[in-house]
């Protein structure tokens, strides 16, 4: 299993088109020998190595029809990332929002079966409405009156689907503003300023299930809209926390907690028209010419590609792979 978790992190490399290193932490830690310091994990990474000198060859641009987008900016208005130590519970004891929605929320965003591509709101262009089917708009909880419009005015018409986490636009430059949160995510709401659980518990289509966390925070929101469909409700009382609504040519869908689960993930890829890879919950990275898939599970399933293309070391070229993997297994391709 240690052989296959470094290889999942050297296949990123080729198959993402970023630079990395594995960072030996021996010295640091007092040990005589590298953590690399093993003739298998040697062979491993110079295989590596060879295959990322083949990138100059290849096109390593982007194929994600799904965003993560996340504002540093929001870091601002929230409890620093140190305020729940000491550490005595390990990450637990983070800050709920760097724990459950950065943290924990990008381990489900890995493992949706298709790649995806992580943003800066100030990194997203009026172009990005219509590469991308998918928003997940992680952490946008600090923005100016413009910036607001300048969402707004990208999504408009677009036909994307738009997902957003807890209190988007809620804090602006002058107070919290429910006004300014209605108006960029085209949802009516009305606030809970009771400590409940951050717990969602939701039933439509194949999916049944609650979500989130229990530790009790506030506020809390709750979608009051008629014209909004129901996905989810807060678990400890009848009021809609997850919900999806048709605005000015796009799809917006709000949720109040994180981490939303594969599962709901996939579901919202496919009602977006992106396409999944893997018919399982895998971990998948892509570019135009180099892929990667590490199965989640172990079983059959189809890994579907933008194009055809070869597994490392074959030379069978295809669109469509069956491939019969053991959970943790690494496969990567190029064309």
């Amino acid at each position: 299993m240690i052989m296959r978790a470094r290889a999942s992190a050297c296949s990123f490399c080729p198959t993402s088109g970023n630079g990395g290193w594995l960072f030996d932490f021996g010295p640091l830690l007092n040990i005589r020998r590298s953590w690399y310091d093993d003739q298998p994990i040697i062979d491993e990474v110079k295989r590596f190595v060879k295959l990322g000198g083949q990138r100059k060859n290849l096109d390593m641009s982007s194929v994600a029809e799904i965003a993560a987008v996340y504002d540093a900016k929001s870091l601002f208005v929230t409890k620093h990332w140190k305020t729940e130590a000491p550490y005595s519970k390990g990450a637990d004891c983070l800050d709920f929002f760097t724990h459950w929605f950065c943290n924990s929320q990008a381990r489900a965003f890995h493992r949706m079966g298709a790649p995806l591509d992580f943003l800066y709101r100030f990194d997203l262009k009026p172009e990005n409405a219509t590469k991308y089917r998918l928003f997940l708009m992680v952490n946008l909880f600090y923005l100016t009156e413009k910036e607001v419009d300048v969402l707004r005015g990208i999504f408009k018409d677009s036909g994307a689907t738009v997902v957003w986490f807890y209190a988007p636009g809620f804090v602006s430059s002058e107070k919290l503003d429910l006004e300014q949160m209605e108006r960029l995510t085209g949802f009516k709401f009305k606030v809970n300023d009771q400590p409940g659980p951050m717990l969602i518990r939701c039933q439509f289509d194949n999916i049944e299930l609650t979500f989130g966390t229990r530790k009790e925070r506030f506020p809390r929101f709750v979608v009051a809209d008629k014209k909004a469909e129901p996905l989810g409700f807060w678990a400890d009382r009848n009021e809609v926390a997850f919900a999806w609504k048709e605005v000015e040519g796009w799809n917006s869908v709000y949720v109040g907690t994180a981490p939303l689960p594969v599962e709901i993930l996939r579901w919202l890829t496919q009602k977006s028209g992106a396409r999944l890879w893997s018919m399982k919950p895998d971990i998948v990275r892509a570019t135009e010419d180099a892929a990667m898939i590490v199965a989640t599970e172990d079983g059959e399933r189809l890994f579907h590609l933008a194009k055809e293309m070869k597994e490392v070391d074959s030379e069978k070229l295809e669109k469509e792979h069956r491939l019969n993997l053991e959970m943790g297994t690494v496969r990567i391709f190029t064309t």
